[in-house]
């Protein structure tokens, strides 16, 4: 596997949990609570390489303008091969972050094909862990 970073919000935490329980080596985790894309902005740049980049925002911030420029800084901002976007259950949200991914030719994985316990959050991480790296 790649280096890899997985950067965001309590997806990404989770997210980063179950890969780093699942597969040698895991992926560096770079997330907080509650992250907005605008707070994820502020956050300093990695000072590593990373060959992928897993991202999870959306889920924290209101659809419209300001969520998909925001977006689009933030992709700007990636240096990396490959990146991979988690897209929010919200689907305002996901359609933002799905929109940025298909101009830069990113990859995402829908969760709302994964089973929630409360619209947010996926019931199991260990199922999209396993997504990222079939």
């Amino acid at each position: 596997m790649l280096e890899c970073l997985i950067l965001g919000d309590s997806i990404a935490r989770g997210t980063g949990r179950a890969v780093n329980a699942l597969y040698d080596p895991g992926c560096d985790v770079q997330a907080e609570q509650s992250a907005s894309t605008e707070r994820i902005l502020a956050w300093q740049k990695p000072a590593k390489y990373y060959g992928t980049i897993i991202v999870a925002v959306g889920s924290n911030d209101a659809a419209g303008r300001r969520l998909s420029d925001r977006l689009a800084r933030l992709r700007r901002g990636l240096a990396t091969r490959k990146v991979v976007w988690l897209l929010p259950y919200a689907r305002p949200q996901a359609y933002a972050v799905r929109s940025i991914a298909v101009r830069y030719g990113d990859r995402v994985i829908d969760l709302a094909t994964f089973r929630s316990r409360d619209r947010v959050h996926p019931a199991s991480y260990g199922d999209i862990a396993n997504a990222l790296f079939e």
